[in-house]
């Protein structure tokens, strides 16, 4: 492999990276807009591990999952690390840890150490989410409160 061949997968390494983080600020920040336009538009979000009843696929439904969310929430703090991603070609997967606290609406406090198990896609405007799921990190799947 090139220099200029790893230079490029470098770049998309971090390009992929800065959505992760761009996810966890969009989302800290309740900005639900930002927060969906960072997925394609057939796009699958899957939180069935944490109670949703199902994944949800494109970004209409997206963004009706992640305004709920917000809705239900007066804080929250994403912090996310361990990134490990593989590029191939204008697809890449990778995972990602996340240790999250939340303050919902009632003011009771949360908190969650979960794996985000990714795909994603190169788009005209940059690299994109095609698929996102969260597992429970702790084998037990519980969270901690």
């Amino acid at each position: 492999m090139t220099t200029e061949n790893l230079q490029a997968i470098d770049s998309d390494v971090e390009q992929i990276h800065r959505l992760t983080s761009d996810y966890a600020w969009a989302i800290d920040n309740f900005h639900l807009d930002d927060l969906v336009d960072l997925f394609s538009d057939d796009a699958v979000f899957d939180m069935r591990a944490f109670g949703a009843p199902e994944a949800a696929e494109g970004k209409s439904a997206i963004r009706a999952g992640f305004a709920a969310m917000i809705d239900s929430l007066s804080g929250c703090v994403h912090m996310m690390m361990n990134h490990r991603t593989q590029v191939e070609g204008d697809t890449a997967h990778g995972t990602a840890y996340c240790h999250a606290f939340m303050t919902t609406a009632e003011g009771e406090k949360a908190e969650n150490l979960v794996l985000y198990e990714d795909i994603y896609v190169r788009e005209s405007t940059g690299w994109k989410f095609q698929s996102r799921v969260i597992k429970h990190l702790l084998a037990d799947g519980a969270a901690a409160n």
